[in-house]
């Protein structure tokens, strides 16, 4: 059997691309070191337990032989030994889609969603607008953030049918508005909205939405809001650049959307706010399976898992970074805060982060033929969680996520607002103020507990939605 190693990883938190930035091309020995024989009716049991046997951070908890016959899918297999702290792995038949995402290339209607229990029952969801893309369908169609979102096609969305609602290429949004009650606080308008017919395109999505600078006191505060690490390391570049030549002497980092990425963009993006004097330290290092580990320090040499800060131009001089996250900011995103935060101060204003500790990659199944429904097996691919991420003083600290330092809920004002308020806390923070006051600024949630965040890629999206319905 081949496969074949994309250098890519993906967060599942929030569906943006996260990083493995090396060229992993083992050799047919290695992959083959747990090899049995199965039935070509088993074809694609036998990549997921040979891939995991040899990629899985946890390969010690893989059977080295196992009777493909008695798992009815190979998702079956992939549960028969994913362990209890893996949220992350799982498998697709739609690997071509998937590829094309990897070039920031996304079918979408241009929403950016958190899907939500309506209450304890768990019974009824809603879709809260997180943001809207730029000359998107939905865009051109009227929709904006915080948009609550409860009907599709004229269907109330449910926990049982979201999956086929939201999945549909054309689509008919009736929501509602949040508006400001008389006490301040975000509520629910009255009045249905209903939106034209919305038909989702192929679109390239600009990471970076926005940078701007704002003026308070003596401080030039730069807010630069990213949502995903993609694999142009030069869009986040002249983003800082933009801020550089600006002069701000303050950054305010907008990670709420942003569920990870390419390690290539990620290093970048570090080396380019830790202070000077850091270059040639360790930022993180990725532990992997004892085997692999060996194997890869053998092919490539003992750093082979360490990433180093870099002497790298613009750069942007801070004693103190302040991020904006969410349980929406997961992988790359918490690698950031984690690998920073041993060399400068890192405040975090928001809510607690998802806890993606684990690099990813997708490994597909290089092979002629194909499986019982008709499906070439090279469209099949296993998302591996290969790796543990560790910062310069060993710590694997966001298994649980990060808990902010400041607990500010959303309230969906339009990002980069000076009144929205995960940016008025750090803004106040900065000009020497302390914790707003909760009444005003720490707004509960206006519904039950989250499923998941959606934005893209569409494929990635439809991937999760079937791992959260099983």
């Amino acid at each position: 059997m081949k496969y074949r190693i994309l250098p890519v990883c993906l967060s599942l938190a929030a569906l943006f691309v996260m990083g493995c930035d090396k060229e992993d091309d083992l050799s047919d020995t290695y992959r083959g070191h747990s090899r049995v024989k199965s039935s070509e009716d088993y074809s694609i049991h036998k990549f997921v337990h040979e891939t995991f046997s040899a990629y899985y951070y946890w390969a010690d908890n893989v059977p080295q032989y196992m009777d493909y016959s008695q798992y009815a899918t190979p998702e079956d297999v992939l549960e028969s030994f994913r362990v209890q702290q893996d949220r992350f792995s799982f498998l697709t038949d739609s690997y071509s889609e998937m590829e094309k995402s990897f070039n920031n290339d996304y079918t979408t209607d241009g929403l950016n969603y958190n899907l939500t229990y309506v209450d304890d029952s768990k019974s009824s969801v809603v879709a809260i607008v997180n943001y809207v893309y730029d000359n998107s369908p939905a865009k051109k169609a009227g929709m904006k953030r915080g948009d609550i979102i409860y009907k599709v096609n004229g269907n109330v969305i449910t926990a049982d049918n979201y999956s086929d609602l939201l999945s549909q290429n054309t689509l008919v949004y009736t929501y509602r508005e949040l508006i400001q009650g008389e006490d301040g606080q975000v509520k629910l308008s009255d009045n249905d909205l209903v939106s034209e017919k919305i038909t989702k395109i192929e679109m390239q999505i600009n990471p970076v939405l926005q940078t701007n600078v704002i003026t308070i006191d003596n401080h030039r505060v730069g807010y630069f809001l990213y949502d995903g690490f993609t694999s142009d390391t030069k869009i986040i570049m002249k983003a800082i650049e933009t801020l550089e030549a600006q002069q701000v002497t303050d950054l305010v980092l907008d990670l709420r959307l942003n569920g990870g990425g390419y390690v290539s963009t990620l290093d970048t993006l570090a080396s380019m706010l830790v202070p000077s004097g850091n270059e040639g330290n360790l930022f993180i290092e990725m532990d992997y399976n004892d085997m692999l580990k060996k194997y890869l320090e053998m092919e490539e040499g003992r750093d082979f898992n360490k990433e180093k800060f870099v002497k790298i131009s613009p750069k942007l001089e801070l004693s103190t970074l302040y991020v904006l996250v969410s349980g929406s900011s997961a992988s790359a995103s918490e690698e950031l805060i984690s690998g920073l935060s041993p060399y400068m101060k890192v405040v975090l204003i928001g809510e607690t982060t998802y806890g993606k500790f684990t690099t990813n990659t997708f490994i597909n199944f290089d092979e002629k033929g194909y499986d019982s429904n008709g499906t070439p097996y090279t469209e099949w691919a296993a998302y591996v969680s290969i790796a543990c991420c560790k910062n310069s003083k060993g710590e694997m600290n966001f298994a649980n996520g990060f808990k902010p330092d400041y607990e500010v809920y959303d309230d969906y004002v339009e990002l980069g607002s000076e009144n929205e308020p995960l940016l008025k806390q750090a803004l106040t923070l900065i000009s020497g103020g302390s914790a707003l006051t909760k009444k005003a600024e720490e707004r509960k949630p206006l519904f039950g507990e989250k499923i998941a965040s959606f934005g893209k890629p569409e494929i990635t999206k439809s991937a999760l939605i079937k791992t959260l319905v099983k």
